[in-house]
């Protein structure tokens, strides 16, 4: 892994990719397979299916910051939220997409932008199939909304504060 991208924050294991998210980006790596790749990107086959594969970096430059507690899965789509770059993102088969744009730009961008002690905490309502999000600052009123794919966008507010 880069170090220019910080530190590894998290590791999510889904099918035969490991997902790596870095604190300023996201990357994939093949697990479980019986070759490794030399500097020239040949591959070399072993006797063992333990190796992790070349790791290639999904498009954007997006990272899941200092906020793992911000992670959720549900299926093949992941959630977290970039402090760095004021964004919240969707990762799904298609790629990471910022939802944060879906109407609420200028409100994450304040929210997260001033969020330099505190924490955003995610999770995914099965219930309801709606990622909730919780921004909770130590100098300002926590906020928790909820996005939802069905309307593409965020739908609501919520009083309370997960941990």
């Amino acid at each position: 892994m880069d170090p220019a991208n910080g530190s590894i924050q998290k590791l999510y294991a889904e099918d035969t990719n490991l997902i790596i998210f870095q604190e300023d980006k996201v990357n994939r790596a093949l697990i479980d397979k019986d070759a490794i790749y030399s500097a020239e990107g040949s591959a070399i086959t072993t006797t063992a299916n333990l190796v992790i594969g070349q790791i290639i970096a999904y498009a954007g430059e997006f990272g899941i910051s200092t906020n793992p507690e911000s992670f959720a899965v549900y299926g093949y789509q992941k959630y977290f939220v970039d402090r760095n770059r004021n964004a919240v993102l969707r990762l799904s088969m298609d790629g990471i997409t910022e939802i944060s744009n879906y109407g609420m730009y200028d409100f994450f961008r304040d929210k997260l932008g001033a969020l330099s002690s505190g924490r955003a905490v995610g999770g995914y309502d099965i219930h309801n199939s709606e990622y909730v999000v919780s921004i909770q600052s130590e100098n300002t009123r926590s906020e928790t909304l909820n996005f939802d794919e069905r309307a593409t966008g965020w739908v609501s507010r919520f009083n309370y504060y997960p941990d």
